[in-house]
Order: C-alpha cells, then sequence, then structure tokens
C-alpha cells in the first residue's frame, strides 16, 4: 500500500504569555492510500493542530511533513490536498454556487470543469435549494455540507476534516458517511478529526487516539477494543431452545448474563423513517 501521509518527530509549540505550550507533542505516523482514519481527543487534545500542519496551514515547530512524497508546503499539493476547518464559512455574502465558483478559481479549474462539479456535489448535498440566498444565511448543517463540497470540488487525493458531521441531523451525516466511503473506495486518503464516536465506529479503518498532544493509542477498532474475553453469540432460537442452552451454559461453568432481543441504534431508526412515506401521504 502506498504511503500517502508520513509524519516523523512532528512537534508544535505556541508561544503565549504564561510560556511556551506544546500542542503537538514529537509525533510519528504513515498512513496508507485509501483509508478512513479518525483522530479522536479531548479538546484541545492537538486534532485541529494536525490537520491545520498536514493542510500547510500551520508551521510545525519541528519535524517532517510529506504528503504524497511532497513537503506539506508544496503548491503542487494545492489540488492534491483539501481541508475541510470547523466553524462557519468565509465569503458569507455569497450564494453556494458563487462560493464554488470561487473556490474552482482558487485551484485553477476551468470555469466549465468547476461549474460542472459544482453542481453535481450540491445536488448530492441537498443544497440545490439554497438558490441564490447568502452562505451567512444558512444553518450550520448547510454550512457544513457546503464546506464538503468545496473540499471536494478538487477531487483531492487526500481529504482531511475537522468535525465534518458537526450540525448535521442523522440524515445529512449518513449522506456525508456514504460519499467517504465511496472517496475512500477509490483511493482517497480521509482523515477526520471527530467527536461522534458511533460515526467513527461506523466508518473508520483506523483511529489515532489524541490526548495533550500525545499520540496516546492507535490501530483499529478490533485492536484497541478487543479483550482477551470470548463471546457466543446466538440467533435463530426460540424461547425454549434458547433456556436449554443457558442451562447448559451454567452446566459447563459458564455465567449466563442476561439474555435480550437484538436491537438496532437510533442513528439507523431515524434514517429508516424518513426514507418511508408518512401513513396517509403519497408515497
Amino acid at each position: 500500500m502506498a504511503t500517502a501521509i508520513s509524519v516523523q518527530q512532528l512537534a508544535v509549540s505556541f508561544r503565549t504569555r504564561q510560556g511556551s505550550v506544546a500542542a503537538l507533542q514529537p509525533l510519528d505516523l504513515e498512513l496508507g492510500a485509501g483509508r478512513i482514519v479518525g483522530i479522536l481527543g479531548p479538546n484541545g487534545s492537538g486534532k485541529t493542530t494536525l490537520l491545520r500542519v498536514l493542510a500547510g496551514l500551520q508551521t510545525p515547530t519541528s519535524g517532517r511533513v510529506q504528503l504524497l512524497d511532497r513537503q506539506a508546503n508544496d503548491p503542487a499539493l494545492r489540488r492534491l490536498v483539501a481541508f475541510q476547518p470547523d466553524g462557519p464559512l468565509p465569503l458569507g455574502v455569497l450564494s453556494a454556487p458563487e462560493f464554488l465558483a470561487y473556490v474552482g478559481a482558487q485551484l485553477g479549474l476551468p470555469n466549465a470543469v468547476s461549474d460542472a462539479r459544482a453542481q453535481a456535489w450540491l445536488e448530492r448535498l441537498e443544497l440545490q435549494h439554497a438558490g441564490r440566498r447568502w452562505v451567512r444565511t444558512f444553518s450550520s448543517g448547510m454550512q457544513k455540507r457546503l464546506a464538503l463540497a468545496a473540499a471536494l470540488l478538487g477531487e483531492p487525493s487526500i481529504l482531511l476534516l475537522d468535525e465534518p458531521t458537526s450540525g448535521l441531523d442523522p440524515i445529512g451525516s449518513g449522506v456525508v458517511m456514504q460519499i467517504l466511503r465511496e472517496r475512500a473506495a477509490a483511493g482517497m486518503t480521509i482523515l477526520m478529526a471527530s467527536h461522534h464516536l458511533l460515526e467513527v465506529e461506523e466508518i473508520c479503518d483506523e483511529v489515532l487516539v489524541l490526548q495533550g498532544g500525545v499520540l496516546r493509542a492507535r490501530g483499529t477498532l478490533a485492536e484497541l477494543l478487543g479483550t482477551d474475553a470470548d463471546s457466543l453469540v446466538v440467533r435463530g432460537l426460540d424461547h425454549d431452545q434458547l433456556q436449554q442452552l443457558a442451562q447448559a451454559a451454567t452446566a459447563l461453568g459458564g455465567e449466563v448474563l442476561r439474555t435480550e432481543r437484538q436491537r438496532d441504534h437510533l442513528f439507523a431508526l431515524f434514517r429508516r423513517l424518513a426514507n418511508e412515506p408518512v401513513r396517509g401521504q403519497p408515497k
């Protein structure tokens, strides 16, 4: 697997009135192409700082950063690496098509290419209805979706996302998650900082855990969350058969903790109901 991101002894410090503060302590990291990697950690743990360094927006205090075998500040990465920051969008007096046209111009895209891609992403992210409304009048969820459209406009090889589903309802977050899966399947490397743990579990191939600027843990969810205990998961037995199985387990020295109905999570319920017609309304 080709290496998309390579970081060696990366450190970032900021000067304050109280002295120097380490936002990131020396960190080594290599990420392969076509993977979705989540960055977890409490506020102030260094997640956004790491993304800004990779995006070429923050100069590290020390260390080496390479993306696609180029330095992070290489102009050739302008189209190859895209960053979706958290927070409101700039140029709030533009409409969504105007905002994407501006982004396309900054990327050096031909007008026809930029306009066609913008229209496709506005439709995919359900923003075409906004028409000529100013971006600053958008809800936080609409701004978040427009920010993703802007990040994808140049068809980058690396996508850096800071809280990509913040402010989105479960339907909107589902659309974003599906787009990210598709992009990763096509070879895009995606690094996303998020506080939405359920979505990280749902989509990420690997997780980085930062705390106090230190990389405390890294691995797949199976590696990080697995235990030495084994359990038996059974489906397809009726009540009496389950009772017999429980008795057999007890006889063998096991402990039956509970029997329960299998259930889905609330995100799945919300998305399912959204796709079903309301009773009494036409399909």
